[in-house]
Formats: C-alpha cells, structure tokens, sequence
C-alpha cells in the first residue's frame, strides 16, 4: 500500500513510510468500512493494531486525520485510473469519453460495490476535508489535459474559453462520481445517462 497521497495532508505526523503507519491505515479502513467512520474510535483502531490510542497519535493528531488519510488513498486510485486514460495515445474525443465512463466506474467500484468509503466520503464531502478539494483538481486537471490536447488536434473548438469548457465537464461529471447521488440511480440506468451527456459535451466541443 502506498501512502504518498496522505503526505501533505493535515494532521499527519511522523514518516510517512513507517511500517506501522501503513498498518494503522489498513486497519483503519477495515474498521470504517466494517462499522462506519463515524462509529469507529481510534481505541478501536488502537486496539484492532495492538497498540495504544497515545502510540496512534504519533502518526495522526485525530481520527479525522486518520480518516482523510484513508479517504486519500482510495480516490487516489480513482484519479490514477483517469489520468492513465488521459495519458492514452488516442484522439482526445476517445480519450474524453472512456476517461468519463472510467470515473463512474471507479465511483461506483469504490463508493458502493466495495462499501468500503461510502461513510467516509461523505463524511470528507459534508465537512470539506483537503482530500476531497485535491480529488476534485485532480479530475480538473485531466479534463483540461484532455480539452488541450483536443484544441491542438483540430477536434476541438477554441473559441469558448478553456476553464469556462473544464468547469463545466467537471459539474457535469460530478454527478456520476458523488456517492450520494450515486445511491440514487441504478448503475446500468447511470451508464445509459452518462452516454447520452457525454455525446451532447462532444457535440458542443466540436469546431
């Protein structure tokens, strides 16, 4: 488990690769995705690893810490997998489609089949914790790698100007990656309303 996503975030203290960290981490997460965020303590966590809560606080000065750390490593595979599509050799109008029907795969994988985050992110979302603003500009910034790269290529236009178009792909694609809204429709029904947006953004992208 890689824990480089968590190192810039508040309340984290102590190394970052430290062994013990990581295994707090994945405790932590079996814990919240067993019980819920806001029904684990970090005495349970503490005495799920062994250790007492005080050996707990070297690494994390709270349990809000402990949770956006766990919360950053699990949108942080969901922003690998779109900048993974975003770095594709293929043309941008490709790259733009697979690279929306990705993020509500992800979503849907991390939010609900696993129920692993669901609590926590809504958690982090309600209380405007870093992580979710770090996810939210990673998302931004493969939109905008991929509007770019579709303006040099001739298949986008470049009259509207470049933030106005990323902005209003990112509020679009927000809701097939929120997982209260997620909850709310059948994912196949989710897939099928995607499509059609996704046709309507590439029609209005074309020059």
């Amino acid at each position: 488990m890689s824990t480089d996503c968590t190192e810039n975030l508040p309340g984290q203290r102590g190394p970052v690769d430290h062994e013990r960290r990581e295994q707090i981490l994945e405790v932590a997460e079996q814990l919240f995705g067993a019980h819920g965020f806001r029904k684990t303590s970090v005495t349970d966590i503490g005495k799920a690893v062994g250790v007492s809560s005080a050996y707990i606080y070297r690494f994390f000065d709270s349990k809000q810490a402990i949770g956006e750390a766990v919360c950053a490593m699990c949108l942080a595979k969901i922003d690998v997998a779109i900048r993974e599509v975003a770095e594709r050799d293929a043309p941008a109008t490709q790259r733009l489609r697979a690279m929306l029907q990705c993020l509500l795969a992800q979503s849907l994988k991390v939010f609900l089949r696993e129920r692993r985050l669901h609590d926590i992110i809504v958690a982090a979302i309600e209380n405007e914790w870093q992580v979710t603003e770090a996810h939210d500009r990673a998302i931004y910034e493969v939109i905008e790698k991929i509007v770019s790269d579709g303006r040099e290529s001739g298949e986008f236009e470049r009259k509207t100007p470049l933030d106005e178009v990323c902005t209003a792909i990112r509020s679009t694609a927000s809701v097939y990656a929120h997982p209260v809204l997620l909850k709310l429709t059948d994912p196949r029904e989710k897939e099928r309303r995607l499509a059609a947006v996704t046709n309507l953004i590439l029609r209005s992208l074309a020059p």
